[in-house]
């Protein structure tokens, strides 16, 4: 059994009992593990605590014990490790459950816990060891599982669909347009309605945003490619539908004549239109229809996110016409100097859902 001990020899003034970072992470472990009784949970405060460089009085007058008493758990620890300071002589959290770790994985990847006291429990269930919080917390961890928060993916998403569409269609074309043979764009209207975007801030008390009244809404039809990050919009008060993006094809057509072009875009109904369909064959444009309930691969969502965010979130406008030039003014500048932003947005990493088995 490896046991935790200085590898500096213990004098009387104690100046050389220095812990290394894992001699740190057993005493935290021994801590938390809720099977260490009281008179043990002492000892280990008072060697955590020096390593701390609080003055033994100090220690002493914490723990309730003599200064004698600091002393001697400190021999102690010099001597024996972290076993002597345990009344069993015996710990060691994380190797009681060493040979199940795989098992603990696949369960909470197959089925995850929104808490480490959910993940407590279920390790005991496991493996019949009685976790604390922290614990199961570092023993996730070690897993390299992370506290993430969920994310809304429709219901009727197929996640086997998206990844043969991903594989078979779509990493194809771009592959052709990272070799400059091809221009893929991805394509998605977003309609802002004037009113209030809230988003968090730090403030001491609840922050108050004004919102306007009415419900007034921009429209704005969106192909941004992704050699480039050029952007490509059309922009109205009107509603979106098949002549808008006949307009949007006239726009892309128009600034790239004579270039093999994939457009990326959903299954709204307008987009299926038989117009826009003749248009594009006329002009060369493929298009390229997501599988059904698929925002997750469509990445200029992510630029409609953005422009909330820094454009209208926890923003006040007291007219719909300053409303439409802040959008209008933002998109301009993507297309300029905040290219960058874009270019560290539209990346082909492509997020398929993985939904658990609740």
């Amino acid at each position: 059994m490896e046991q935790f001990r200085t590898d500096k020899i213990y004098n009387a003034d104690m100046t050389n009992l220095a812990l290394s970072d894992l001699e740190r992470e057993a005493i935290a472990e021994a801590l938390d593990d809720p099977s260490v009784d009281d008179r043990a949970r002492r000892k280990l405060m008072a060697v955590r605590m020096h390593d701390l460089g609080v003055p033994h009085g100090k220690i002493a007058q914490t723990l309730n014990v003599s200064d004698d008493t600091v002393t001697n758990y400190l021999k102690l620890y010099a001597a024996e490790g972290i076993s002597g300071l345990l009344d069993n002589r015996y710990y060691q959290p994380i190797s009681q459950v060493e040979e199940h770790l795989e098992q603990i994985k696949q369960a909470l990847i197959e089925q995850p816990v929104a808490t480490a006291k959910e993940a407590a429990a279920r390790m005991k269930q496991l493996t019949g060891v009685e976790l604390s919080e922290s614990q199961a917390r570092r023993i996730m961890k070690r897993l390299g599982l992370k506290h993430r928060k969920t994310a809304a993916v429709p219901g009727k998403a197929d996640p086997q669909l998206q990844l043969d569409f991903l594989a078979e269609e779509l990493l194809p074309r771009l592959e052709e347009a990272r070799k400059g043979e091809r221009r893929v764009f991805f394509v998605d209207a977003a309609h802002f309605v004037m009113g209030a975007f809230l988003g968090m801030v730090w403030c001491v008390s609840r922050m108050f945003v004004r919102s306007s009244s009415g419900r007034q809404r921009y429209n704005v039809l969106g192909a941004v490619e992704t050699r480039d990050h050029d952007l490509v919009t059309i922009r109205t008060t009107d509603s979106i539908n098949a002549r808008t993006i006949c307009k949007l094809l006239e726009a892309i057509d128009a600034k790239y004549p004579d270039e093999e072009i994939t457009l990326v875009m959903d299954n709204a109904r307008y987009q299926y239109n038989k117009q826009v369909q003749e248009l594009a064959a006329s002009m060369n444009i493929e298009l390229l229809y997501l599988p059904a309930y698929s925002p997750n691969l469509n990445l200029i969502e992510r630029m409609w996110k953005l422009v909330k965010s820094k454009c209208l979130q926890n923003r006040y406008y007291e007219s719909f016409g300053e409303f439409k030039a802040a959008i209008d003014q933002f998109i301009v500048d993507l297309n300029g100097g905040n290219r960058d932003a874009l270019r560290s947005l539209i990346t082909e990493n492509f997020h398929i859902p993985r939904i658990p088995n609740y």
